[in-house]
Parts: C-alpha cells; structure tokens; sequence
C-alpha cells in the first residue's frame, strides 16, 4: 500500500470551510445506540430484490464505470441500483426534496446543498449505517470534516478529481520546441506559449462551456484555477466561499478579464467563435488537440479528461501521447462526489458500504478517470503514468482549494455558470453579470 501524506491538504482545504462546519469529538455510534454497527452485510443483509434510488451526474462515458462499480453489490446481494444521471442535478434533487420524494441515495458534485439538507435533518448520519468509523478511519481528515455537520458525519466522498490541468500532446509540443510549464511558471509564460503556437499557425486553445443545464461550468472551473494562483489568491478565493468578499470584488473581475483573454481574443481558439465555444459540448472540446493534425495545442479540463481523450483515441497512450501540465502557479482546486443517504433502510446503507470501500472503488480506479480518496486504493492500482500523477498532484498539492462554485452551491452556483456563458457572449456586460451573481448570493 502507498502511504499518502494529508497534513499539508488538510490544512489548507479546511481554511476555505471553516465557517462552514461545526466539529465535533462526540461518538455518533454511542449516540445511535451502537444498533447499526451490527447491521449484517455482504450476502447476508437480506435486501434481496430490492433496488436503491440513485441520482447522480454521471452518463456517456461514466456511467458504465460507475454501473461497473456497482455490480459486484448487485450480483453479491441479489439487489439493483436504479439510477438517474443528469448534469443538472442541484435543480432535480432540490425539486425532489422539496416535493417530498427524495431519492435513497444522491451523489453530486457540491456540498452546499449537502450542507443544507444536513442542518434541516433530512439527511441519514452514516452512524445509522454503521459507517461512520470506517469513513474516519479510511479517509483523509480533511475530507471527513467536510461532510460532518453540527457533529454529525452525513456522507463521504467517493470520487476525486484535480482541475490543475492543462492537457497537450508531448508529441506535438516535442515537434515544434514548445516548452512545457512547471508549477512555477505565470500566467504571462501561459500567454506566450499561446503567442508562440500562434506564430507557428496551430490555434493555441480548445474550449467548450456546453453541459445541458450546467453549461458554463467548464468556464468556471478556468476561473477558480486563476484565481487561487493570483497575488493572494487564497484569501480571495476563501472570501468568496466564506461570503465574505463579494463577487463584486475588483479581483474578481481581473480574474474574469484573464479567462477572457484566453477565449475572446482572436485566433486563440478553435472553436472559432464565442458562439462557438458556447455551443462545444465540454468533452467534445479536449479532442481537438489528438487531432491528426492537431485542431489546437492544448484544452484546460479537470484530470477527468484523461478517459475522455482515451475512449477517442484508443490508440493514443497516456504520460506518451496525452498528457497533462499543472495550471501556471501551481496551487490546485479540485472536486469530489459526495454520497449522501436520505433514509437508513437496510438496501440504502449496504449500497453506501459498498461505494465507500476500496475494493469497489479500485474498480473504478484501475478502468482510469477516477480518484480515489479511500487510502486503502494505492497508487499502483492506477492503469497508467498520467492518471498517477493527477491522483499524486491532488494528493501532494501544497496549496489545494476544494472546487469554489461546488463549495458554494446552490442558486449561486447556477448564476455563475449562466454568468460564464454569458461572460462569452457578451464581454462588455462584464460588470452586470457579477452583479447578478452578487444578488443571487
């Protein structure tokens, strides 16, 4: 097993969530009697022919790795997962709250909502599953206290993905003597590698905002990524989770104004056009630069990428022919799916001790596009070169922020993707656009 090394994550992750959670030193089993320890599983749990409510975000490409991971729990238990995938799932799931037909299970991308079932108790503590002690012991602190609120460990994240990554082609850069950036390179190095690859007739940049009712948020993730790595890019970004600096915040726009001149200036992209890019599904956008020949040098996109570009190009190898460089600056954002439970029928808690172990997460991992935050999934179990370090940049980062907009969720969080592809296609409305997001919050 790999040993990893979380101090320096977690304490950096939790200075941007402090003011979110309340921590507590109470035993959760104590509280709940200690009956749910006992709770059988594996084979002998007796849910055989019943099936567990799933609303996640994964289709296309991730659901088979997901339906993957699942089915071991499926033929073991004679039981089946009935899942529903959508990129828009905030509104989906809200509406189903709301409407009092929540699903069993839920497994988004953000934690502001996480957070808000919690402190209305609709949420099942996975003391109730008998899971809690498992989750503390497996996984990092940091991430453990993300999903306790008011004392109580609510769920776990399953599934991990660093968004420090630019991604190119080690051939075409090696061909025409481009250099690749290091940590400690600026965003003035990034302009000039686009300034360069320009002068040389290959468009620098892929770029594609559209994801059904999340479109935008490939925009946002740009945004983030230069915002952490400005001048004091740490208490800025904390502020804006915190909600302490508004969006209104003369830095924040200069954060804007950069992704603007990487996607509205003219020539950078393939895409051709604002409308253009507004219209490229997100996928769609990282393949532009495996092209033979290559549509662009490089396309900005989160270490999930990776199995993106693989399934396009078969016969392309990863850490060879793709690859990925770290965001200029260095310091990393990154996201993960939460798993939460809205009852503690026997089904639900077996299906949520399955997702939370390694060996089910392993599968996941080793098919590629997926990190794992379960220390019992070592390093090696990763299928090549590239996907170990993206699992090791998220790991190691000495400067790591939790995804912003995720950390936010909710109404905002929808404002700023909308604001994104607005942004796009009408740059001067700059100023408006982050005065709505300032309402929304």
């Amino acid at each position: 097993m790999v040993t990893r090394t979380w101090m320096k994550l977690a304490v950096v992750s939790m200075l941007a969530f402090a003011s979110f959670f309340v921590l507590s030193c109470g035993d959760d089993d104590e509280e709940n009697g200690g009956a749910a320890a006992t709770q059988p599983a594996g084979g002998a749990s007796g849910i055989a022919g019943e099936s567990v409510d799933v609303l996640g975000i994964w289709g296309a490409d991730e659901l088979p790795k997901f339906e993957e991971m699942v089915k071991p729990w499926e033929d073991s238990e004679d039981a089946s997962m009935d899942f529903t995938g959508t990129r828009g799932l905030a509104a989906i799931l809200t509406s189903r709250v709301e409407g009092g037909n929540p699903p069993d299970v839920a497994i988004p991308a953000e934690v502001g909502l996480f957070q808000q079932f919690a402190e209305e108790g609709l949420l099942t503590p996975l003391a109730d599953c008998g899971l809690e002690e498992e989750i503390k012991q497996n996984y990092p602190a940091s991430f453990v206290d993300l999903a306790t609120v008011d004392g109580q460990l609510y769920g776990f994240f399953m599934k991990a993905d660093s968004k420090g990554s630019i991604w190119y082609s080690p051939p075409t850069f090696e061909e025409n003597g481009y250099e690749v950036l290091t940590e400690d390179s600026t965003w003035d190095d990034l302009l000039a590698l686009a300034d360069e690859m320009k002068a040389d007739g290959l468009t620098p940049w892929s770029i594609g905002l559209a994801s059904e009712a999340d479109s935008g948020w490939p925009g946002s993730d740009w945004l983030q990524q230069i915002i952490l790595n400005m001048d004091g890019g740490e208490d800025l970004y904390d502020g804006l989770v915190e909600g302490s600096i508004p969006y209104t915040d003369p830095r924040v726009k200069q954060a804007w104004e950069r992704f603007g001149q990487i996607a509205l200036t003219e020539g950078n992209v393939s895409q051709g056009s604002p409308a253009g890019i507004n219209a490229t599904n997100f996928q769609d956008s990282t393949y532009a630069p495996f092209q033979e020949p290559p549509e662009a040098g490089m396309v900005y996109l989160g270490a999930f990428a990776s199995s993106f570009i693989s399934k396009q190009f078969p016969n392309l190898t990863a850490g060879e022919d793709f690859d990925f460089f770290p965001f200029p600056g260095g310091k990393v954002t990154g996201a993960a799916n939460i798993v939460y439970a809205f009852n503690s029928d026997p089904a639900t808690c077996s299906l949520l001790r399955h997702l939370a172990s390694g060996e089910a997460q392993r599968i996941w991992v080793e098919s590629g596009g997926f990190t794992s935050l379960n220390e019992d999934v070592a390093l090696d179990a990763y299928p090549n070169a590239s996907a170990r370090a993206a699992a090791e940049q998220l790991l190691d980062a000495d400067v790591f922020r939790f995804d912003l907009d995720d950390a936010i969720g909710g109404a905002t969080q929808q404002a700023i993707f909308a604001g994104v592809s607005q942004y796009i296609a009408n740059r001067d409305q700059l100023d408006t656009i982050l005065a709505g997001v300032e309402a929304t919050r």
